[in-house]
């Protein structure tokens, strides 16, 4: 399992609190994936979705492969709430992926795609 995220504080402390040996801790974008094209089967996020991410998602998925990204706000003016749940399935559609859905509730962004 690869763990990419920007922050190091955060990569550090769930370096600290995750029990499982098979766990590899990057810095670095979900905009720019640090994989090779076609190289994994399933990608978890917790990011705001965006056409760089999910044409990134696309790229290092294999055949098949899905993705699910999950995020929110606890502050009503943030980036989640802002996205209409109709464009961020546009973005997903654009970059190639099939069976797309998106849930938006309460400040909370849930996407699920696959890639054909």
């Amino acid at each position: 399992m690869l763990v990419v995220d920007r922050s190091v504080d955060a990569l550090e402390h769930l370096r600290k609190t995750t029990t499982a040996s098979n766990v590899f801790y990057l810095v670095g974008s979900m905009d720019v994936l640090p994989l090779t094209d076609t190289s994994a089967d399933e990608i978890l996020a917790a990011v705001v979705p965006s056409g760089e991410a999910a044409a990134e998602f696309f790229r290092v998925l294999r055949p098949g492969g899905r993705v699910a990204v999950a995020t929110g706000d606890e502050d009503d003016t943030g980036p989640a709430l802002n996205l209409d749940a109709h464009e961020v399935e546009r973005l997903f559609s654009d970059a190639g992926f099939t069976a797309v859905t998106v849930a938006a509730a309460q400040g909370r962004l849930a996407v699920a795609a696959r890639k054909p």
